[in-house]
């Protein structure tokens, strides 16, 4: 099958099957034309990719779990070993994210943003404070401290 097929009975880009490519995760065969020609085995390495690209791994990785993926039993150990440091990754990721909020929801609570006491404007009240007066006041807090 040519690239375009390919494309369409994978749901990934043209462009993306050319970056496989590129990347050594893909190896077509060549027409006596240059034509890039796929098999169905492509087109089952191809949906690899994107189950390993959207669980996270980068292509320099994925290069390396392909081949184990022929034999998932064989290769268990590798296999094993990246998904235990991706999902190790993301745990720590996941906790950097968490303690951001948790600054976040501080701040919030510093200047009186906590959620629960919004205070919804109507008609310019005497409670209209503006992002720019909210900054300059910021700014001037600061300056005391």
């Amino acid at each position: 099958m040519r690239i375009g097929e390919l494309s369409t009975r994978t749901g990934v880009s043209v462009r993306s099957l050319r970056y496989y490519e590129q990347q050594d995760l893909l190896e077509p065969q060549r027409s006596s034309a240059g034509h890039r020609i796929y098999s169905n085995e492509d087109e089952r390495r191809v949906l690899q990719i994107q189950d390993l690209f959207e669980a996270g791994f980068c292509s320099s990785v994925i290069r390396t779990l392909l081949p184990a993926l022929v034999n998932p039993l064989k290769d268990r150990d590798l296999l094993l070993a990246a998904i235990t440091a991706a999902k190790a990754r993301l745990e720590s990721e996941k906790e950097s994210v968490e303690a951001e909020l948790r600054q976040l929801k501080r701040l919030g609570d510093r200047y009186g943003l906590a959620p629960d006491t919004h205070v919804t404007l109507q008609n310019d009240g005497h409670d209209s404070f503006t992002a720019a007066q909210a900054i300059a006041f910021d700014h001037r807090n600061r300056r005391l401290r």
